[in-house]
C-alpha cells in the first residue's frame, strides 16, 4: 500500500480491499453520493472499490482513501483524476467524505495537500467540477484558492468548473 500524502490529521493512501466496510458505509449514504438513483449495496461498493484500485495511475493520479491518522478509519476519498473536457484535458481534484465528518475541515485539508502535491509536480492547473447546487463543495474549492470559471454539463448535470493555476515564473530552476 502506497501512502501519498500525510497531513496533521490525515493519511491519504491507496485504497485496499480491507477498506470495504468503511467505503460501503460511505457510498450507501444518499447524502454523500446523491446523484446515484439508488444507494450503493455492499456488492456495488465492492465493485466501485475494485475500479478505484485499478484506476490508480503510476503518476499519482487516481482517487485514494482519506484516513484519520488517529483511528485508521477511512472517512472518504480524494484525488487527482485526468478528465477530458470539451476544452481539452484537465486534472481534476475531487473529494467526498462520510457525512459524519462534514464541516470539520477534512476535505479542505486533503485538498490542500493534493494541490501542494500537484504544484510540486509542476502541474500548471487543477480544476474541480462541482454540481451547481452544492455550496459545501464550492466552499471547499474557494478555501483552496480556486476560482469559478464557467458552468458546463458533467455526468448529465450542470456543474461549475472551479480552477487554480500555479505561477512558476518565480520558481527556482526555471520550472
Amino acid at each position: 500500500m502506497s501512502v501519498y500524502l500525510v497531513t496533521p490529521r490525515l493519511v491519504v493512501r491507496e485504497y485496499t480491499a480491507v477498506d470495504l466496510d468503511d467505503v460501503a458505509e460511505i457510498l450507501a449514504d444518499p447524502e454523500v453520493f446523491w446523484w446515484v438513483k439508488e444507494p450503493y449495496t455492499r456488492e456495488r461498493a465492492r465493485r466501485w472499490l475494485a475500479d478505484e484500485m485499478a484506476l490508480m495511475g503510476s503518476d499519482g493520479t487516481g482517487r485514494c482513501a482519506v484516513v484519520l491518522r488517529q483511528t485508521g478509519k477511512v472517512i472518504g476519498g480524494a484525488g487527482l483524476v485526468r478528465r477530458d473536457l470539451e476544452t481539452g484535458p484537465e486534472i481534476e481534484l475531487g473529494y467526498h467524505l462520510h457525512r459524519g465528518f462534514w464541516g470539520q475541515g477534512y476535505a479542505t485539508e486533503a485538498g490542500a495537500a493534493y494541490l501542494a502535491f500537484a504544484r510540486e509536480g509542476a502541474t500548471r492547473r487543477v480544476v474541480s467540477l462541482i454540481y451547481v447546487d452544492n455550496p459545501r463543495s464550492a466552499a471547499v474549492a474557494r478555501r483552496l484558492g480556486m476560482k469559478p470559471e464557467r458552468v458546463l454539463e458533467w455526468a448529465g448535470l450542470p456543474h461549475r468548473l472551479w480552477a487554480v493555476e500555479f505561477d512558476y515564473s518565480q520558481a527556482p530552476h526555471g520550472r
